[in-house]
C-alpha cells in the first residue's frame, strides 16, 4: 500500500470528526463516527477498492446487532471492498436539524480527503418525511455533480430509496423517480433494489422502523444482485 493512501484515509477520519463537532445531537438513533476520533490510520492494499457510503440510519447500521452485520458491510465483504461508512441517522439529500444542514453534502470534504475508488449513495426516506419530495431530485443532481467533481476518479453508485416492511406511501414514488433521474443525469450506476423489507415484519427491529440482522441481510442481497455496473 502506498503511504499516500494511508494518509488520505487518516485525513478523512479527521475531517469527519471536525465536520460533526458543530452539529451535536442531531444523529437521532445513530452511532456517531465522531466518537472514533482517536482511530489510527488504516493500511489498505492498493488492490482493494475503497468504498465510501453516504446514507441514513439504515446505511449506518441501526437495528443490526453490530456493524459487521449491517448491509453496507455485508455488501462490501461480498464485493471485496474496504468500507468507509459515512452514514448518519436522520440524514438525507435535503435534511436539516435545528436550522443546520445535516444532508449528505456536509460529507463532501471527507470524500475529497479520502478520494475513494467508489462512492455509494443511499437513502431518501428522510427526505419524504421532511416534506421535500418535490425538490429531492434537483438537490440529488447537485450532490452527484459535487461528488464527481471532488472525487473525479471514483465510480458513483446510487441505490433506490427503500421503505420499511409496511406499504410505502404513494408520494414516496416521487422521491424514487427524482433520485433515479438525477443518477442518470450524473452518469452514475443506479441500482434498483426494490423494496426488500416489504411485507416482512420479521425483518424489522423492535423499534418498528429499522431493519434487524435479517433485514440488513435482505437489503445486502438485493443490492449485490442489482450490482451490474
Amino acid at each position: 500500500m502506498t503511504a499516500r493512501r494511508t494518509v488520505l484515509i487518516s485525513i478523512a477520519v479527521s475531517v469527519l470528526v471536525v465536520a460533526f463537532s458543530g452539529i451535536v445531537g442531531w444523529q437521532i438513533g445513530s452511532r456517531s463516527e465522531a466518537s472514533q476520533a482517536a482511530a489510527p490510520a488504516r493500511s489498505i492494499p492498493d488492490s482493494v477498492p475503497v468504498v465510501a457510503f453516504l446514507g441514513d440510519s439504515y446505511s449506518k447500521g441501526i437495528g443490526a446487532s453490530s456493524n459487521g452485520k449491517r448491509w453496507t458491510t455485508l455488501v462490501s465483504a461480498a464485493m471485496g471492498w474496504s468500507e468507509l461508512n459515512l452514514a448518519e441517522g436522520g440524514s438525507g439529500y435535503t435534511t436539516t436539524y435545528l436550522g443546520q444542514k445535516t444532508d449528505y453534502s456536509i460529507k463532501l470534504e471527507v470524500i475529497a480527503a479520502a478520494q475513494p475508488d467508489i462512492v455509494v449513495v443511499s437513502g431518501g426516506r428522510n427526505d419524504y418525511e421532511a416534506g421535500t419530495s418535490a425538490v429531492v431530485g434537483a438537490i440529488a443532481a447537485s450532490l452527484f455533480e459535487s461528488i464527481t467533481s471532488m472525487a473525479p476518479n471514483a465510480e458513483l453508485i446510487v441505490t433506490s430509496p427503500i421503505w420499511d416492511s409496511t406499504e410505502a406511501p404513494p408520494g414516496f414514488a416521487t422521491v424514487i423517480a427524482g433520485i433515479e433521474t438525477a443518477a442518470a443525469g450524473a452518469g452514475a450506476c443506479y441500482l434498483d433494489i426494490g423494496e426488500p423489507l416489504a411485507g416482512h415484519q420479521s425483518m424489522i427491529d423492535a423499534d418498528g422502523l429499522h431493519p434487524n440482522n435479517s433485514g440488513h441481510r435482505a437489503i445486502a442481497a438485493s443490492t449485490t444482485r442489482a450490482a451490474n455496473c
